[in-house]
């Protein structure tokens, strides 16, 4: 009989992602983002959803490098996702349809 495997030096972890992250979800749902007004407006909602969560997370008198960067790291999860959805736009005006998803564009801290 062979006795069952045991980690008796080592304890487990177990891990989730936090449930508290701010995180706004930006639609582009009413925008024609192959126009660069909507793409404009586009950029200024997400403008915004970074502020407010940089914000929530960082408090009301953040550091100032805190402060930038949250900006530029949300920024920088953002600005690829700003592109799939021009790039569906463009897809859609082109083909008739697109293999990117019609996703909301997410901004969170992480």
């Amino acid at each position: 009989m062979v006795a069952p495997a045991v980690a008796k030096d080592k304890p487990v972890v177990v891990t989730a992602p936090p449930t508290d992250v701010p995180t706004r979800y930006v639609s582009y749902r009413d925008l024609d983002l192959r126009n660069s007004g909507d793409e404009k407006i586009l950029v200024k909602r997400v403008g915004s959803a970074v502020r407010m969560v940089c914000s929530e997370s960082l408090g009301p008198t953040p550091h100032f490098y805190a402060n930038v960067g949250c900006r530029r790291d949300s920024w920088s999860r953002a600005r690829p996702q700003i592109e799939r959805a021009v790039q569906r736009s463009r897809d859609i005006a082109s083909m008739g349809w697109s293999s990117i998803a019609p996703v909301a564009i997410t901004i969170s801290v992480q």
